[in-house]
């Protein structure tokens, strides 16, 4: 199954295709501001390196978040507006696990280990959540929250596991990985029903109370 796979919720954009007959394809930038502007110039780059038209795409994969929130906008809408224009299915990816997927596939952390993933969320906060792997899939032990960003306040209920800290910010290639399982299970959805994962409420949305009420 050929999958186009997005994530824009760091300052590493990246845009991954997997195909299963084929090695992956991958273009990366650093850009946190410039999203909007790359996004489609690095998906027609993967689209070359793979040698594929995009009418070959059979699913997409999306990072949704959390991160920041017009990364995580622009990347969620452009999964939506390319699985409708192709009619295809889309499957959301958690920013952090695929971190997590990362971390266990390269050797950062092991089996029984659990991982804490972790990615700056400004104001002196971290998005964080923990994972351990279960066969060949990752169980959410911890899920997405905010935490202050000091590694005294590190405590995750890890049943008595091992805890592995990674940083590295998330990638469309396991984003990719992550949806080639779950579009292969038939858990896409369909493009309407893919939503981000803020965790934070934006801060656009905090009206005082004064303001709110006219």
């Amino acid at each position: 199954m050929k999958i186009l796979a997005l994530s824009t919720s760091t300052p590493r954009g990246s845009v991954a295709v997997l195909d299963e007959s084929a090695p992956h394809a991958a273009v990366v930038y650093t850009d946190l501001k410039g999203h909007a502007e790359r996004i489609f110039t690095a998906i027609d780059a993967v689209l070359r390196q793979a040698g594929l038209e995009r009418t070959a795409i059979e699913g997409l994969a999306c990072d949704i978040g959390p991160g920041s929130f017009t990364g995580v906008r622009v990347g969620v809408a452009s999964a939506k507006g390319i699985a409708l224009g192709l009619g295809v299915p889309v499957v959301p990816v958690v920013s952090l696990e695929a971190m997590a997927a990362a971390a266990f596939a390269e050797g950062a952390a092991g089996e029984g280990d659990a991982v804490l993933s972790a990615i700056d969320a400004k104001k002196g906060e971290l998005f964080l959540a923990g994972f351990v792997r279960a066969g060949s899939a990752l169980r959410t032990i911890c899920p997405p929250h905010l935490r202050p960003n000091d590694p005294a306040s590190f405590e995750l209920a890890c049943e008595g596991r091992r805890v592995v800290v990674v940083w590295d910010l998330p990638c469309a290639v396991w984003v990719a990985r992550l949806g080639e399982a779950r579009l292969a299970a038939g858990l896409g959805e369909d493009a309407a029903a893919i939503e981000p994962l803020y965790v934070r409420e934006p801060d656009a949305n905090r009206l005082p109370a004064s303001a709110a009420g006219g």
